[in-house]
């Protein structure tokens, strides 16, 4: 396993050449059609139309490496070649999949569409073997029996969604996938699972080389194409790894990996089905929208979660080091624990902004005085407060424009 390291390095070289080499041409052509993603002023942040379909750059940094391994005379191309129904499977799935991104990037796609064309290749996935068919809890299998089919169909549409959800910011979207590739990489090497390693190999290195082009100020996004595309690619690795551990933890560890997006996407559809609304339907309160509201800048929203991403990717490690389910739930707790004071922290944030914006602003100092008794201060204090409420105000003027520039 270890002599294939070279191997592995040589695909994530690969991947990240072909999509650095990829994306500009991908930018070209796009702008050559007009083939824009247009701000709407709202949920979409960015402050002019920017070039889509980048996720088609990634998906040839992505390929390229498997298909030289696939022709190449050595071991891991043979452990590819023996492996002929699953490896069929995931081509098969991914070409849905990334021709399901293309139609909707072009031309769009409701949402029960997408869902159909989703289950159709976690059925292709469940035919080819790549399914959960039992699971292992605490040494004892549990057969899924007539389950197994609709849990690897929600699985595989649980994972592409949320990666699709999380697809808001600069570079966000890429960047917790690069983390999670990362970590399952390193997962692969203590599993002895030269497959899953090679995969997670060329996903690194691919949307590392888009990263180059997507990163605050983005000059592309990767569109449907791009995101669907990769949370594909985790679903699928965690359905190859289950022959290596238990399924459980097959399950938890690309869930810890990527918790960013799939958290975000069981807050999102708690939060519509609590106001009545669609769980498919659109919103601005995703984690990142919460983020920028609080007064961040999109480079510092994206660090901010690239932060997170690390300790999680490092959980999902030491969950595999030690084999022990526990310490899930140790980083669960944290991360709920994070959660419940980020929370706070935006309300403390949100009133003061509201108190800032109730006290008068005094244009003349006769003005000032007058409106001393209202602020209910000394006059030094009161002084000071105004003078810092109105830098404020200007300071958070300053970010949003910041903001919509980050887009441009």
């Amino acid at each position: 396993m270890w002599r294939a390291v070279r191997t592995f390095l040589v695909a994530f070289l690969l991947g990240l050449g072909v999509s650095s080499l990829a994306t500009p041409l991908v930018l070209r052509f796009a702008r050559a059609r007009k083939l824009f993603d247009v701000p709407d002023g709202a949920r979409k942040i960015h402050a002019r139309a920017i070039p889509r379909l980048g996720g088609v750059a990634i998906t040839a940094g992505f390929v390229v490496p498997l298909l030289a391994v696939l022709f190449a005379p050595n071991r891991l191309g043979a452990a590819l070649h023996a492996d002929t129904d699953r490896l069929i499977a995931f081509i098969v799935g991914m070409a849905g999949i990334v021709g399901l991104g293309i139609v909707d990037d072009l031309k769009g796609v409701g949402a029960w569409g997408k869902l159909s064309v989703q289950a159709t290749v976690g059925v292709v996935l469940w035919w080819g073997g790549l399914s959960f068919d039992q699971i292992t809890v605490l040494d004892h299998p549990i057969e899924l029996g007539v389950l197994s089919l609709p849990f690897t169909i929600i699985w595989v549409a649980a994972l592409v969604n949320a990666m699709n959800l999380i697809d808001g910011l600069d570079g966000l979207a890429a960047g917790v996938a690069f983390f999670a590739a990362f970590s399952l990489f390193t997962i692969a090497l203590i599993d002895n699972n030269a497959i899953l390693a090679l995969f997670a190999a060329a996903l690194a290195g691919s949307v590392l080389g888009f990263l180059l082009y997507n990163f605050s100020p983005a000059l592309i996004f990767m569109g449907d194409t791009g995101s669907m595309t990769i949370g594909y690619i985790f679903a699928a690795c965690a359905l190859w790894s289950t022959s290596k551990r238990s399924t459980a933890l097959s399950l938890l560890l690309p869930v810890v990996a990527l918790g960013v997006p799939v958290l975000d996407t069981l807050f999102a559809f708690a939060r519509r089905a609590l106001t009545g609304r669609s769980p498919f339907s659109s919103d601005r309160g995703h984690i990142h929208h919460r983020l920028l509201d609080v007064g961040m800048t999109q480079g510092q929203a994206v660090l901010a979660l690239y932060t997170v991403c690390v300790v999680l990717s490092v959980g999902a490690i030491v969950i595999r080091t030690t084999d022990d389910l526990r310490y899930g739930g140790v980083l669960i707790a944290l991360l709920g624990a994070l959660a419940a004071v980020s929370r706070t922290f935006r309300s403390q944030i949100l009133r003061s902004r509201e108190a800032e914006t109730s006290v008068p602003t005094a244009s003349t100092p006769e003005d000032a005085h007058a409106a001393l008794p209202d602020v209910g201060g000394g006059s030094g204090a009161s002084t000071g407060d105004d003078g810092a409420a109105s830098t404020g105000d200007d300071s958070a003027g300053s970010d949003d424009g910041d903001d919509s520039d980050g887009r441009s």
